[in-house]
């Protein structure tokens, strides 16, 4: 007998889209029957009229992170109640991390932390240092289950920045080892000219917190990277690409053979720079910011054609008053813009899949199966998670969002939960929208109502397939 049986589904996958049904026992895909699946099970749900995807994984998430000593909304538990309703069924954090600590002290104490999670989970190690106990570790870190990493090619001033002999460093262990490093890809030297410039001008609005981060502030850092990745012949992966000029610079390195990998980020396909014309423009800011629509358009269009390869959150979850406690206010108490004082970072986990429809499925800019492939398939590929995570195949966890393709819904703070009074979202529309989330055979998303369970997430030790 089956544990559940999921009957009549249109099962989409990145290769073909049929109808059939799925047997679920001990949290596993047991089978998958074109001609229906005949034994009995403790429940089944008919789902004739609905689309069956992996569970999606979100690889790139801030969850009880601080910035400038602010610490998030969310804890672990209610990050993954929320990214639950989005649809994830495992999601992606970050380590700590401080000056003369032991990275995989910080890994493991991350672990700890996330176990509170309703989903499953895994992380990434940030780097900001590299010494001889630091370069030893990472051998362990991959060994320990988290083959991969996070530097930073700015925020000097904050103290995480590497230098790039340190980059060559990590490149060179990574490669002898099996590990993977990610990049923050902005110059620094570009960010803090900029940033000294308007300034000592006194044009600091929201318009310029975009003008000190100009496309070419992304592109320097992506070629140098690009650079050394060949030069130590060591694959990379690199965090929220946003420009054009960018995504042409990954292209091309494709097309050279290089093993070099990237996302984007919802906000950079469904929002502009525009925004930043606002008065409450401050809530749009995170890093890198938002863009042009001639960008927007070529990410959309990397993602057709492979360049891109995953859609990452980037959620990082403040309420508008953290948003913008360090602003200062004139008589009137009026904000006086000042971007540098903003807390950077916008929610995203839950919003994600919705957005993906909204702008493109209902706009004719991917597929079905092209959604399943960024969203689940590749992350779990690219991440060493891959065939447990990221297929609807036998043995595989049983991992689902169900899709209802006719129903249209609006995206509003009001009907989020994250229990924010704000969404930079607000009103966007989307035809289709998930109705249901099942994490390793468990419904925990059904009918609008969360019925995960508070520590259910396992911690997914990854391999990368280099």
């Amino acid at each position: 007998m089956y544990d559940l049986i999921l009957k009549n589904g249109l099962i989409v996958t990145s290769e073909s889209s049929y109808i059939a049904d799925i047997g679920i026992k001990d949290e596993k895909i047991q089978a998958i029957e074109t001609k229906g699946v005949t034994e009995n099970a403790h429940r089944t749900i008919d789902l004739a009229g609905k689309y069956v995807l992996a569970g999606i994984i979100d690889p790139h998430n801030h969850i009880s992170a601080r910035f400038r000593g602010i610490i998030d909304e969310l804890d672990f538990f209610t990050a993954s109640k929320v990214a639950a309703f989005g649809g994830v069924t495992t999601f992606m954090d970050f380590s700590e991390s401080a000056h003369g600590a032991s990275v995989l002290r910080e890994v493991k104490k991350r672990v700890k932390s996330m176990e509170d999670s309703s989903i499953d989970f895994s992380l990434h190690a940030k780097i900001i240092q590299t010494n001889s106990n630091v370069l030893k570790e990472i051998k362990e870190l991959i060994e320990f289950g988290v083959p991969t990493m996070k530097l930073f090619m700015t925020y000097r001033k904050a103290g995480v920045m590497v230098s790039d002999s340190d980059i060559l460093k990590v490149m060179e262990v990574c490669k002898k080892y099996g590990g993977r490093p990610g990049f923050h890809a902005e110059s620094n030297v570009i960010l803090e000219y900029n940033d000294q410039k308007f300034e000592e001008n006194g044009t600091m609005d929201w318009e310029h917190f975009a003008l000190a981060k100009p496309n070419v502030c992304e592109l320097e850092a992506v070629n140098r990277v690009i650079a050394y990745s060949e030069f130590m012949d060591c694959p990379i992966y690199i965090f929220h690409l946003t420009t054009k000029e960018g995504k042409k610079a990954i292209e091309l390195a494709k097309q050279r053979g290089l093993k070099v990998y990237t996302e984007t980020c919802p906000h950079y396909l469904t929002l502009t720079e525009e925004e930043y014309k606002k008065e409450d423009g401050y809530l749009y800011l995170m890093s890198p910011p938002l863009r042009s629509i001639e960008d927007q358009d070529e990410l959309w269009k990397g993602l057709n054609d492979g360049t891109i390869s995953i859609i990452g959150s980037d959620n990082c979850t403040f309420t508008k008053e953290t948003k913008e406690i360090n602003l200062e206010r004139d008589e009137n108490g009026k904000i006086i813009p000042n971007y540098l004082n903003v807390i950077n970072g916008v929610s995203g986990i839950e919003e994600r899949l919705a957005l993906l429809i909204a702008g493109g499925i209902n706009k004719g800019r991917i597929s079905w199966n092209k959604l399943t492939e960024i969203t689940s398939e590749n992350p779990a590929r690219i991440f060493g998670m891959y065939p447990q995570k990221g297929t609807i195949a036998i043995g595989s966890d049983a991992d689902f969002v169900i899709i209802d393709p006719d129903k249209e819904d609006v995206i509003s703070s009001k009907t989020l939960h994250y229990g924010l009074d704000y969404c930079i979202y607000e009103g966007i529309k989307s035809k289709g929208w998930p109705i249901m989330t099942i994490a390793r055979g468990q419904v925990i998303v059904e009918n609008g109502e969360f019925k995960g369970t508070k520590g259910a997430g396992k911690f997914i030790k990854r391999k990368l397939d280099l």
